[in-house]
């Protein structure tokens, strides 16, 4: 779901962290392992502190915390990366709406367009499978034509 992208940077040096096949319990290692490898400020400014909640299931306060830093900057990325996460705590609240509608804003704000992509499929994904109303897969459809997951959606839709 891209936790770290924060931490690693999601342009610079081309690092990237796509977290789908990690544990809550194994980014949050992680995450307090970065303490000796970065820069003080940079390891505890309020976004990466934010990030460090949302392992821990603190997604109230983590939703606050990244509402606020992208009320409070010009950078348009970094918005992009206050929306992607957004819709990650939204995500694990199980409100997929929300999360698909972050994830969305998070690529009109400059967020990696894939990363973003798989987030809403997956998102898109589970409310289907929850009600089997295809209207989701076509949404997911319309949105990314040749989106990372368009054959899972065509087998679906049949």
């Amino acid at each position: 779901m891209g936790l770290f992208d924060a931490f690693f940077g999601k342009k610079k040096d081309n690092l990237l962290a796509h977290t789908n096949n990690l544990s809550m319990e194994e980014m949050a290692r992680i995450q307090d392992s970065l303490s000796d490898k970065m820069d003080a400020e940079v390891y505890n400014n309020k976004f990466n502190q934010a990030c460090r909640l949302v392992p821990k299931g603190n997604y109230a306060e983590a939703l606050a915390i990244f509402e606020d830093v992208k009320a409070h900057t010009e950078v348009i990325e970094t918005k992009g990366t206050c929306d992607n996460q957004i819709g990650v705590c939204y995500f694990f609240l199980e409100d997929y709406e929300k999360a698909i509608a972050y994830y969305t804003s998070s690529i009109d704000n400059g967020f990696e367009k894939g990363m973003a992509d798989d987030n809403i499929w997956e998102a898109y994904e589970i409310l289907y499978n929850k009600t089997k109303d295809k209207s989701y897969i076509e949404k997911y459809k319309q949105q990314f034509p040749q989106g990372n997951s368009i054959k899972k959606a065509i087998k679906i839709l049949g």
